[in-house]
């Protein structure tokens, strides 16, 4: 059974052929923002769904202009589906600029199918992504480094100190940084209490990569 996600703006025609085209259907679950337009197509998508006797729900997106908002939204709804065994696919087909490139975020970040309507022809495009989850481009060590800096960023920690807090080798520790920096999720930035050493800090949006 497959869950089909979709973000909506003001025509409810985007996302009709992702719902008549997906195979064992179970549910669709919309996200649109509070712009009465939005609102009017969601019930129009709703109601369409109830003629043909899938259950479907929308999700109003509290800041459809905040990227990583919507897509932190987006994705722990996305994730509870995949947790329960769901099969999951997404239509980014409207809504705002910031709501679909969030949307194509989380397609990312977690290997998601994703298709989008053509505004005239209304013909269903995949998109060129692949299956796979992006988080997997780290290894076990670093996802634990990004990770401990994630859920510590209100903290400050140099190469050594960060070394002795996760119990490594600090030649080690400096092997993980460096890759992480390759992929360009830390920075390093001056501290400012000692210049000759350098605060290790996550970059921003990597919460979504380790979550």
């Amino acid at each position: 059974m497959t869950v089909l996600f979709g973000t909506l703006g003001w025509r409810p025609q985007s996302l009709i052929p992702s719902i008549r085209g997906t195979e064992g259907l179970e549910r669709v679950v919309v996200y649109h923002s509070d712009h009465a337009k939005s609102r009017e197509a969601r019930s129009r998508v709703i109601e369409f769904c109830r003629s043909l006797g899938v259950p479907a729900s929308g999700v109003e997106v509290s800041d459809a202009f905040d990227l990583l908002h919507c897509a932190s939204q987006i994705r722990s709804d996305v994730r509870k589906e995949k947790a329960s065994g769901s099969s999951v696919r997404f239509n980014i087909a409207g809504g705002t600029r910031l709501m679909s490139s969030a949307a194509l975020l989380v397609c990312i970040l977690e290997g998601i199918p994703a298709t989008y309507v053509h505004d005239e022809t209304y013909q269903e495009i995949p998109l060129p992504l692949l299956h796979v989850a992006y988080g997997e481009g780290l290894t076990t060590k670093q996802r634990e480094v990004l990770g401990f800096l994630v859920n510590n960023r209100d903290r400050d920690f140099t190469e050594t100190s960060l070394a002795k807090s996760l119990g490594v080798h600090k030649a080690t520790m400096n092997h993980h940084l460096r890759e992480l920096e390759r992929k360009g999720a830390i920075e390093r930035l001056p501290d400012p209490d000692d210049a000759r050493q350098l605060i290790v800090k996550p970059a921003p949006g990597m919460d979504l990569l380790i979550g």
